[in-house]
Order: structure tokens, then sequence, then C-alpha cells
């Protein structure tokens, strides 16, 4: 039997825009919630990816300081509900892209019920 998770690539070229949604929301969990503090967490886990697991050029990039890349991508993991690995960062990566390139249309939309990224009682510093 396949897995929609194995198939959900093709569904990025097949043009339907619900297939790619379900798929994003699927393969980003927490991280697929369309507010801003969520949005930041995926443009820094997107750029860190693009960084090949560097929290230097990440911090250079997005001119942030090293401590608050990692504290994202933590945050970005919690969302995920496990840690980023190598067996599905194609996927990761793609769903990352596909909600920087169609945001809301691939996005979980707001105020539809969903697992929220944990807050932390600490101030992120940036």
């Amino acid at each position: 039997m396949t897995s929609f998770g194995e198939v959900a690539p093709l569904a990025l070229m097949s043009g339907s825009i619900e297939l790619l949604q379900a798929w994003v929301i699927e393969t980003l969990g927490a991280l697929a919630d369309s507010d801003e503090p969520t949005a930041r967490l995926r443009d820094t886990l997107r750029v860190f990816l693009q960084e090949n697991g560097s929290y230097k050029a990440t911090a250079e990039r997005l001119t942030l300081h090293k401590n608050t890349v990692q504290y994202r991508v933590r945050k970005a993991e919690q969302g995920l509900g496990r840690p980023i690995g190598p067996d599905r960062r194609l996927n990761l990566e793609l769903a990352l892209l596909a909600s920087q390139w169609l945001g809301a249309a691939v996005l979980r939309p707001a105020g539809e019920p969903a697992t929220r990224v944990p807050r932390s009682d600490t101030a992120e510093s940036e």
C-alpha cells in the first residue's frame, strides 16, 4: 500500500490545490498555521535547511543572533512533533517552499482548530 506522503510530491505537479494544502498541513503540522509567529518559524527553518543546518549561516542570512535561530529551530521542531531528520528533509523543504510561494492557499485557515506551536514564557531576542 502506498501512503499519501509517498505520492504527495506528485500533488505538487498535479495542479490540485486541495491535495497540496492537505499535504502541506500534514507535513508541517502546527507549522502550517497561518499566523505571523508561525510564519517566522517557517522562514527560519526554510533558511536553516538551505544553509545545511548551520545556525551561524542562517543567523547571518536573516540578520539575527545565532541564539535566536537556535530557539526558532527548536520551536519549529516542537511544531513538527519530531526532530528534523534526513528521511523527511525533502518533503519538509517542499512544504516550506509551497507555503512561501502560495501562502494562505496551502496553510491551515485562520480559526480552524489546530495544535499550536508551544509558546514560551521567555521572550525571544532578535
